[in-house]
């Protein structure tokens, strides 16, 4: 089992500042819970793209920088509006994309239903699928969409959790809401694999690693 003991700080960057506990420049993690040195960066297919909450960018215990520093290819990129946001209407102008929202709503198309070729066939040929998908609490998220116009006309995609999220140390609406590194990396699954898993190492499997790393931690912490 991966551990957070294993991790060496010291050649890492901090920030020195009298009213935090020293912490990696990279990960945002107390030193004692850095996971950096647990990370096996890889350029997945999807491309992700995290939107994230700026509330949702502080929080310690969120999962979203960590999934971008796991996907070499990925973007993180802070906000709640994005409707004239520059990096966002580029990617989803790029002709070269398909973009689609990670989201599920009344009109998603569930991606769990689906065999992989039908999964490859939703993405026209010649384009590269990019997905964006949404960090912050529920409240937060339902915000980001009802501001941003330029999500609301992106297609979306969902999928059905066969298991309970392993996110242990938030507290959740339903025990079947995954995380945001959860979520990125069972879309990677569904993508690049029949979603079942072939028992072999796979890169997308080092998200769930570095996650457990961080809950496992964590715990320790509590009473």
């Amino acid at each position: 089992m991966i551990s957070l003991d294993t991790c060496a700080p010291a050649a890492t960057p901090l920030f020195a500042r009298s009213d935090y506990r020293p912490s990696c420049w990279r990960c945002r993690r107390p030193l004692n819970g850095c996971y950096c040195s647990l990370i096996q960066p890889f350029a997945s297919d999807p491309r992700i793209v995290i939107l994230c909450q700026p509330r949702e960018a502080k929080h310690r215990l969120g999962t979203g920088r960590m999934a971008h520093l796991c996907l070499s290819n990925s973007a993180l990129i802070q906000g709640v509006d994005f409707t004239s946001d520059l990096r966002v209407n580029r990617e989803i102008e790029d002709p070269a994309n398909f973009s689609v929202l990670l989201y599920p709503s009344n009109d998603s198309i569930d991606l769990s239903k689906l065999d992989e070729l039908e999964r490859r066939a939703l993405v026209p040929r010649r384009q590269r699928l990019v997905v964006f998908v949404l960090d912050g609490t529920w409240k937060s998220v339902r915000k980001m969409i009802g501001l941003s116009e330029n999500l609301r006309r992106l297609p979306t995609i969902s999928f059905t959790p066969v298991t309970p999220s392993g996110y242990r140390i938030r507290r959740q609406p339903r025990p079947q809401c995954y995380s945001t590194v959860e979520a990125i990396h069972q879309v990677i699954e569904l993508f690049t694999s029949d979603g079942k898993g072939s028992g072999a190492a796979r890169p997308q499997d080092n998200l769930l690693a570095v996650f457990a790393a961080l809950v496992n931690r964590q715990l320790t912490y509590t009473p």
